[in-house]
């Protein structure tokens, strides 16, 4: 109740029913702001899981790139190699053919696929994401005049499965000989 004072009186009325209609929100009203609060949420909530995949997605392809990198780094530094003078075996990464490594074994060429690690869980060392790395390594035939030039084309491929999608990174380098 509300106090009113007119004059020398003072009346203890209580509100009109005009005065009780004006304060605060009618269920609808509520409904509907629960509503939007609830779409925006829910917009919101959606918009961060695809940012975590789409994070995530590029944080496996980046490790895959970096694999294939390596691999190639391997194959441009292996020395010596010279086939024209035969005074050295030809390194194993550069016979040419297909073959698949593991980057645990770097001497060591494999005729099937292998498992590598992509992505390893660093609380528990678990493997979460696995693929494969695939070379293939073929002469160019090029040369000048009667002169081979002894020129290497590797092609280095990872592949590897997240989510039930197959991934795949390709580089490719020459190598000729060291002399």
């Amino acid at each position: 109740m509300k106090v009113i004072r007119k004059g020398r009186w003072i009346s203890c009325l209580p509100p009109t029913k005009e005065k009780l209609n004006q304060s605060g929100f009618t269920l609808v009203e509520v409904l509907a702001g629960a509503a939007i609060i609830a779409l925006v949420a829910g917009s919101v909530i959606f918009g961060l899981n695809q940012l975590n995949y789409f994070a995530a997605v590029n944080r496996l392809y980046t490790a895959a790139q970096t694999l294939a990198q390596n691999q190639i780094d391997l194959i441009l530094t292996k020395a010596p190699y010279n086939p024209a003078l035969n005074q050295y075996p030809t390194p194993n990464v550069l016979q040419t053919g297909t073959y698949y490594s593991d980057p645990s074994t770097p001497n060591t060429l494999y005729g099937s696929p292998r498992n590598v690690p992509i992505y390893t869980d660093p609380s528990n060392n678990n493997q979460i994401v696995v693929g494969t790395i695939q070379t293939t390594v073929t002469g160019t035939g090029a040369s000048i005049g009667a002169t081979s030039l002894n020129l290497l084309q590797a092609t280095v491929t990872v592949t590897y499965t997240y989510r039930n999608k197959t991934f795949t990174v390709n580089m490719n380098t020459m190598r000729t000989s060291d002399i």
